[in-house]
């Protein structure tokens, strides 16, 4: 009975003394804790702010819009593309010109070049008979240097005789019309005229027309000498119309 009980005090101490090792074992982990110095604590992020430049207002910084910096951050290099010469663009030469013949030159206009009547004492006749011309009878001048002579004046009388009654027209002078009428008429004896026509015309009506009524206004001409052994002559005669003249 005193081995029984002895062994069953036994489990009792043994109990309480393991119970009371593990409650020092407590006391000295709780007293371990509270004897070690407190950790310092963690260091705040790194708030970066931009400045605005001098002069102008600084924003308000609101802690929603701060950017944390990290603490460390790899930048990676930034490659450097060497710059390319690009060799300049020539424009295209341009063509060979084409020359172009020069524009040919307006044909002249023929003007009529005016003859200037003779005067009567000149030997020259203003006006020619043409050959064919109707006479009466056969008898000619001949080689009679007399009866050339006056035939010559003769001539040169009608035509100073036509010139001096021509009248020049008021629209032709208006319109700067100039220009050489060449008028044939026959003469009788007694200086009466017929056959009147034109045989080389001006160019311009009014000259022409001035011109056939020059003959009809002015006749009779003048008589034919008695040298002139002739019945009619027929003549062309240049009556000429110009601005400085006339």
């Amino acid at each position: 009975m005193a081995a029984a009980l002895t062994q069953s005090d036994r489990r009792t101490w043994g109990g309480a003394a393991a119970l009371a090792a593990t409650a020092h074992a407590a006391f000295a982990a709780l007293v371990l804790l509270w004897s070690r110095p407190a950790q310092p604590p963690l260091p705040e992020p790194v708030v970066l702010i931009e400045l605005p430049p001098e002069g102008a207002p600084a924003p308000a910084v609101s802690a929603q819009k701060a950017v944390v910096e990290p603490r460390s951050q790899l930048v990676p290099p930034q490659t450097v593309t060497p710059p390319v010469d690009i060799p300049p663009v020539r424009a295209p030469l341009p063509r060979d010109p084409v020359t172009l013949p020069p524009p040919l030159p307006p044909l002249p206009t023929r003007v009529a070049t005016p003859v200037q009547a003779p005067a009567v004492a000149q030997s020259a006749p203003a006006a020619t008979a043409p050959t064919g011309s109707t006479t009466s009878t056969s008898t000619t001048p001949g080689s009679d240097p007399k009866a050339k002579r006056a035939e010559a004046d003769y001539f040169s009388l009608i035509s100073a005789h036509l010139n001096r009654r021509k009248t020049y027209p008021t629209e032709a002078k208006k319109a700067r019309q100039e220009g050489v009428v060449t008028v044939r008429f026959t003469v009788a004896r007694d200086g009466s005229v017929s056959n009147i026509s034109l045989r080389r015309g001006s160019g311009h009506e009014l000259l022409d027309t001035a011109t056939l009524q020059l003959l009809q206004r002015v006749a009779p001409l003048p008589r034919m000498p008695a040298s002139m052994q002739r019945d009619s002559i027929t003549l062309s005669l240049p009556i000429d119309y110009s601005l400085r003249t006339n």
